[in-house]
This record gives structure tokens, sequence and C-alpha cells, in this order.
């Protein structure tokens, strides 16, 4: 018979493109006009363009044949082929319009390996990251926690967890406002506990994607397996419970609860992080307080002012920034709400002093450079986002308002407008004009990139969920 495609012969008697012989190079064109049959869908429909790049993407999703009209497709997941199932009659156009032969239907499958392969994948974005040559960076990163009275207690369960876990209180529950170290303590503690127990098993996840895991296994009858990761480690780490705020959410916090249940009777050891306190957070049941309560919990406090010292001195000092007393005293005095803040204002000043040219910067120049920023200038959620972004990104709100198109001014006002459309139920064209642009289209295609950017750094994607949580409460 002859390929679909390209008009060749092909074994095998029933017209199967990607079947054995010459048919291995027609599955290898198939591949290789993988990407423009997807790129038909977008350019039909630009409302399409997110859901495509996220669930249709090479690097996610290939085709494997096209057999009697059908155009069969491997995908990671179950939940890739319940999007790709929406997209079907649409997908299933485009390729026709593209191969040059009729297809009238599509196909999903997953193969063993490339689900193993995704979930290594998944791991290794929500794990705290460190360089193989990272051996003793735990116990950096939890010296490099600046310790007060406003963390002492927090620090000090997190000490005694890792020098005696079998001792140490379980769960151990920390809560405090956004900026203050949870992430900071937790992360710190995963790698140096792994450092000190090598042979421990460390499983440091976000409550997100416990969420989304045990979903996606629920639908893949692969809950036996999603609890024997769960409920195997000798270290469970959930960073950010306060996202079971956001919906019941009934079956994940069971779950939940029966994980947790799981690893006490085992003796094993779980550290938890939230913006609020076990019984501030919305829609978690008293059984869940009840488990937090027979462990630890801990409050992180707004930083007191000697921590607040300490934290401008040590990020100066790593920056080789030199600061007079007067400038640090200003910043101490003016930036209290928490340790990010603290950071942030460190940075701007060493972004300016860089910028003249300068080791070290003056009270003026100081309070010219960070009079944006001070504590109660975010007094609406968009200042708020913007003050922020223009924080981490180290470069002036009116930059990302004018019509700066340098990397970091381009980058902070797409995160803007992402955060801004994330975070608010306003059009394209409202959050655009908050910022002076006038086209939705550079609006959708900003959100569209840092969606990307997102998938791509764990860490530029924690901050993006911290800000919109808390424009969304302001």
């Amino acid at each position: 018979m002859s390929d679909p495609i390209h008009g060749t012969a092909l074994p095998g008697s029933d017209g199967a493109l990607g079947a054995g012989g010459d048919g291995i190079h027609a599955a290898d064109r198939l591949v290789a006009a993988w990407p423009a049959v997807v790129a038909r869908l977008p350019a039909a429909d630009p409302s399409l363009s997110a859901k495509v790049k996220l669930w249709l993407a090479a690097d996610r999703v290939r085709p494997s044949g096209l057999r009697d009209g059908v155009l069969h497709l491997d995908c990671p997941t179950v939940l890739f082929q319940v999007q790709i199932r929406t997209l079907a009659e649409r997908l299933a156009a485009a390729a026709s319009a593209e191969l040059g032969v009729p297809v009238t239907g599509i196909q999903c499958r997953v193969p063993r390996g490339m689900a193993a392969a995704h979930q290594e994948q998944v791991e290794r974005a929500a794990a705290p990251q460190a360089p193989a040559s990272s051996f003793g960076m735990g116990y950096k990163a939890l010296a490099d926690f600046v310790v007060g009275s406003c963390n002492r207690l927090a620090h000090a369960a997190i000490q005694r967890l890792l020098d005696d876990p079998r001792t140490a209180a379980s769960p151990l529950f920390i809560h405090g406002a956004s900026g203050l170290g949870k992430t900071h303590l937790e992360q710190g503690l995963a790698l140096a506990f792994k450092e000190r127990h090598p042979s421990a098993q460390v499983l440091y996840l976000r409550c997100e994607q416990f969420t989304n895991d045990f979903v996606e296994a629920a639908g893949a009858n692969a809950l036996r397996a999603f609890r024997v990761r769960m409920r195997h480690p000798d270290l469970l780490l959930i960073d950010d419970l306060h996202w079971l705020s956001q919906g019941q959410k009934t079956r994940t916090k069971d779950e939940l609860l029966a994980t947790l249940e799981a690893l006490h009777e085992q003796g094993k050891r779980v550290v938890i992080t939230s913006d609020a306190g076990p019984r501030d957070i919305k829609f978690l049941e008293e059984r869940l307080v009840q488990r937090f309560s027979a462990g630890l919990v801990v409050a992180l406090d707004r930083p007191d002012p000697q921590v607040r010292r300490d934290v401008v001195l040590r990020r100066a000092a790593a920056a080789g920034l030199e600061l007079d007393a007067g400038v640090i005293d200003f910043v101490v005095d003016r930036f209290t709400d928490n340790m990010r803040q603290l950071e942030g204002a460190v940075h701007r000043l060493d972004a300016v002093a860089r910028s003249l040219g300068r080791r070290g910067i003056d009270l003026a120049a100081a309070r010219g450079s960070l009079a944006d920023l001070l504590t109660g200038a975010a007094a609406s959620p968009e200042d708020l986002i913007l003050t922020e972004v223009c924080a981490r990104f180290q470069v002036e709100p009116r930059m990302v308002r004018g019509r700066g198109r340098s990397r970091p001014v381009s980058t902070a006002r797409h995160v803007a407008l992402y955060v801004l459309k994330m975070s608010a139920s306003d059009t394209y064209a409202a959050v655009g004009r908050s910022l002076g642009l006038r086209s939705h289209a550079s609006v959708v295609a900003a959100c569209e990139r840092v969606a990307q950017l997102r998938a791509q750094d764990p860490d530029l994607d924690a901050f993006i969920e911290d800000l919109a949580w808390r424009a969304r409460r302001h």
C-alpha cells in the first residue's frame, strides 16, 4: 500500500504509517511534521495558544503513527490524554491539512517509560536544586538564616529534627507571612538532612504538586504507586499548605491526612509550611487541624530590629556593597515587614551603586533609590505587584510603566502583567492599560512567555504564585 504522506510503498496490509521497515522512516517524517501540525491550531484560533503550548508541546507529546485515518499520539500522563481529547477535532483537521491525507480521529496512550521520565522531571523541578559539588550546601543554607527572637523557635525545631530526628516533634508546622523565611528553612533542612543522613529518603514538594499528582494518580488508577511514593520517605516536606484554601479539595485532604497518619505510624518525619496557621486556613477540617496540633506548630513573626540589621549587613557584604551607618539605619527602620523586603532593598542599592561605578552609596541616594519600595507604598494590589516585581528584577517602576526594552525591564513588565492578570478578573486590555500598553496582543504574548518561564524556573514559579495569592488578599 502507499505511504499516506509521501506515496511510497509501505510494508504490511493496513496502510499504517510508522509500522516496520520503510514505515519507520515514515514515522520519522510524521514526527518532523508534528510541530507544523500543532502550529495550525493557534494560527486558526489564537485563544488556543496557551492550551496548545501546555498540552501539545513537542517535548511532551509525540506522534507514533497514522493508521486507518487515526493519528496515534504518545503523552506522559492521563491528564494530557484528557486535555488532548478536548482538542481532538481541531487537531485532526490540522493534521489532515498539513499531511494532505484524511485524519478522522486522535488516539492517545501513555507509554510507561514516557510516564516515568515525566515523573522524574516533575520531581527534579519540585526538589530544592543543588549543583553536583554542593556537599555542605544544606548546612550553609541553614547557617545563612539570620536567627532572632522572631524565628528562634522555628530554627531550633529545624535544627533538632536535623540532629536527632527520632525525638523531634512531627509534624512540624511552620507558618508566617510571606517573606519571613519558611521556604528557606524547609529547603535548607531538605539538603542538610540528606547530607547528615545519606541513606535517608527525602521528598520535598509544594502542596499544589501533591494535589495535582494525587488527582492524576486517581484518574490513572495509579493510587498505589502514588501512596508508595508519598509514604516511603524518611522526611517529607510540604511547602505552601495554604494552597488548600483555594477550594474544598475534600479527597486531597483525605489523602493528605492518610499520608500523615501512615508516616506517623512508621516513625517518619514531616515538615509543613504555610502562610497561615492551621486554624486560619479556609476549608481545613478539624481532623487535619488536630493532626498538625499533635506535633509542633510554630509561628514566624516579623523580623525584629537586630535581625533586620543582620540581614542588611550580610546581604551587603555578600554583594561587596559598602553601606555607612546612616544608610543601614534608614533601611532597617523603614523596611520592617519581612526579609524579602530587606533583601530587595539591598539589591536595589547595589544596582544603583554599580550603575554609578561605586562600591557604596550615600544616604541621599539611598532615599531616592528606595522611595517606591518603602513600607506602605503598595496601597493597591497593582502597587503591591509592581513593587515586588521591581524589587526582584532590580528595576524602577517608572521604567516598567515606560517603554524600556532592556531584558530586565521587559521581563519585569511581562511578569507584572502576568500576575495582574492572574490575580484579577480584568480583561487583557484592562491589564495592559494599567502599565501603559494599548495592544491586547502584547499582553497575551507577555502572559504566554511568563507561563513558559514558570515551567522552567521553580523559583520564579514560587514567587509568582505567592505574589498572586497576596495580591488577591490585599
